[in-house]
């Protein structure tokens, strides 16, 4: 059901003679993700010491609430759209698996490269950015990378 939304919204953003071959669902994350995280953390755990919170496993609860507020801000999701023409980037939802714009079509000659591959997502480099790929989108991901 969540890929007929994701097919759905990427089918809507294409121009009337385009049709879809596959879709894939992807993020990266910014490579100061963990240092910002810690900061973070550590600075919601110094805030609420200093508001006087004594509980310590409040602090470190409300510090890693901060902490993955942190890895999500700054985590991007894109959803790559093959299609008859091109291969097309687009910007993805935070919340649903949905395409919410064009960001470019990439070129022709667009190299896609598998780095790494663990039992639930695969680490794919694309136009020189590293994306994760769940594991339910590596087929979608090897078609497009030998379109």
């Amino acid at each position: 059901m969540r890929r007929g939304f994701l097919l759905r919204s990427v089918e809507r953003l294409l121009d009337p003679d385009e049709n879809l071959v596959g879709v894939v669902f992807m993020w990266s994350r910014h490579p100061w993700m963990m240092p910002f995280a810690g900061c973070a953390f550590v600075g919601l755990v110094t805030v609420t010491g200093a508001a006087g919170i004594a509980e310590w496993s409040v602090r470190l609860g409300l510090g890693a609430v901060g902490a993955t507020l942190a890895a999500v801000s700054t985590t991007q999701y894109r959803v790559l759209a093959h299609t008859t023409r091109s291969l097309v980037l687009c910007r993805a939802g935070r919340i649903r698996q949905v395409a919410t714009g064009i960001i470019e079509r990439l070129p022709d000659d667009v190299t896609i490269t598998r780095l790494g591959t663990t039992m639930v997502t695969s680490e794919w480099m694309l136009a020189k950015v590293r994306y994760t790929v769940p594991r339910n989108f590596g087929q979608a991901m090897e078609a497009a990378c030998h379109r």
